[in-house]
């Protein structure tokens, strides 16, 4: 019975969640251009304070490779894999920063674990949420 409802909620978190795919030159170039690094703190974190890049929403592509601005959500994160081992980075969205060629971020707004990728190694990202709060892009023609 453990086994059945351990199943079911696996299940259900991850058909919960949506992801989106960004270049990491999409993301350099937002990050370069919107975020307000300032420092922040969560009422979990116990008054640890931590950088947050500021971002209301970002420029990515859904599932569908459709174009869309994807609003920010606390539990949204990027999972950044790196081409020099092929493994996976998890860092909360909103801790994401653009720095001297390279990214950083945290693995935990409560424990910390401050990770930093530089941008060469990077091969792909990816946005993961439970959120579905998004609007389409629209082009204009002129």
């Amino acid at each position: 019975m453990k086994k059945i409802i351990l199943t079911f909620i696996i299940t259900f978190l991850l058909s919960s969640c949506s992801t989106f795919t960004i270049t990491k030159e999409s993301l350099v170039e937002q990050l370069n251009k919107n975020q307000n690094i300032s420092e922040t703190s969560n009422a979990l974190s116990l008054g640890t304070k931590y950088y947050s890049n500021n971002l209301q929403k970002i420029k990515c592509t859904d599932k569908n490779g459709k174009e869309v601005y994807l609003y920010t959500a606390k539990n949204m994160n990027f999972i950044i894999t790196k081409s020099s081992t092929g493994k996976n980075v998890n860092l909360y969205f909103d801790t994401v920063y653009f720095k001297n060629d390279t990214l950083f971020g945290l693995k935990s707004r409560i424990l910390g674990g401050k990770m930093n990728v530089p941008i060469n190694d990077v091969s792909k990202i990816v946005i993961q949420t439970e959120t579905k709060r998004f609007d389409n892009v629209t082009v204009s023609i002129k």
